[in-house]
Formats: structure tokens, sequence, C-alpha cells
């Protein structure tokens, strides 16, 4: 079971986001990355690939955390917080930039939902709440 940290994940409002996305200059494989998991919420690499028809390589998870690198390029403050939280979660105190948009889902017993705790096939991520986009009308 992972102990997570006491450190509240940072909190960016949507229109920054928007804002920033919209000048980081992705590419549409990126900008596609980006909508598919705002619009799905909770996904796993197999599913993102399937679904988006990428290639196996390179992995759809660098290609995520690229995209996060380019935005938070535009919000520094912001990025600088949440790679800073996320080391904080890491049982290996390592920084992952796709947490700039989600995060691995864990159990109700705290366990985290991947391959190395033995509860997915593949680690499954969530996008932050206030970041999701599947249930806008």
């Amino acid at each position: 079971m992972i102990n997570l940290s006491p450190i509240k994940r940072p909190v960016l409002e949507v229109s920054i986001f928007n804002q920033a996305i919209a000048e980081s200059l992705l590419t549409s494989e990126e900008e596609s990355i980006i909508d598919y998991i705002r619009y799905t919420g909770v996904f796993d690499e197999l599913k993102m690939r399937k679904d988006l028809s990428l290639p196996s390589k390179p992995p759809a998870l660098w290609l995520l955390s690229n995209a996060c690198e380019k935005i938070g390029a535009k919000i520094p403050e912001h990025f600088s917080n949440i790679r800073s939280w996320s080391k904080s979660q890491s049982e290996d105190s390592i920084a992952w930039d796709g947490n700039l948009i989600c995060s691995i889902v864990y159990s109700c017993d705290g366990i985290e939902i991947s391959p190395t705790s033995g509860t997915a096939l593949y680690h499954t991520f969530a996008v932050h709440r206030e970041l999701f986009s599947g249930l806008e009308y």
C-alpha cells in the first residue's frame, strides 16, 4: 500500500489551463491525447492507444508527458508546484509531467491500480476533476 503524502494537489482554474493549451503549440496527436483524457476521465495507455489509433511507438504516456511539458512551460509556477506534488506522491520520489492533467488511480484500500500492485494489467489514470469535460453539454 502506498502512503500518500499529505501535500494537496495544486489546482488551476480551467480557463488558465485552456489558455496554456492554446498557447503551447501542441501537435494534433498531442491535442487528441489531451482532449481524450479530459473527455474520458479514466483511462489506461492501451485503451487510449486503441481509441485514438496511436502506434505503439512512441508510447502514448511519453506523448502525454511531452504535451504536459509544453503546456507547463506556459504556466511555469503551477507546473513547478505540480512537479513537486508529483514527486511527493511517487515511491521513488520522481516527478511525472503527465500529472499536470491526470494521476494514477488508487483503490478504496489505497492500493495503486497498476501491474506493479497486481491490481490491473496497465497503470490506470484519472483526469483531475476540474479538467474533466465529459459532462459538458
